[in-house]
């Protein structure tokens, strides 16, 4: 019925969404960045490296700018969604934006960092 018809725009935001975010982000953040530059490497990068305490030799630079592009792209899409379907209220919806990033962040981040962590005694 209208539950599943609004499930289905949803879904369908979110998909229409990633893939024009994930298309964006990658020409401006992975394109021209795939060799590895110490000035211009991501803040990610840094931070997994340091909170989790990875060794910078066994991390595929060009594989971790695909992860976290995918990773980026999921966070701001599932955002959007979630504040702009839910909320209608701007203050609201920026509140809860903040909030719903930061949290996603220490997620997807703290999951990658451990996927780093199990395999640091392969390369990665």
């Amino acid at each position: 019925g209208n539950i599943m018809k609004e499930i289905l725009n949803i879904l369908l935001d979110f998909i229409i969404s990633y893939t024009l975010i994930f298309i964006l982000y990658y020409f401006f953040f992975v394109f021209k960045k795939t060799k590895y530059n110490k000035k211009k490497v991501p803040v990610e990068y840094y931070y997994l490296v340091r909170v989790y305490g990875l060794d910078e030799k066994k991390i595929n630079y060009k594989k971790f700018l695909y992860t976290s592009a995918i990773i980026n792209t999921f966070i701001i899409a599932l955002t959007y969604v979630i504040v702009f379907h839910l909320l209608d209220n701007w203050l609201w919806q920026l509140l809860c934006s903040i909030i719903l990033i930061i949290l996603l962040i220490i997620i997807m981040y703290g999951i990658l960092g451990r996927h780093y962590q199990k395999r640091g005694k392969k390369n990665v």
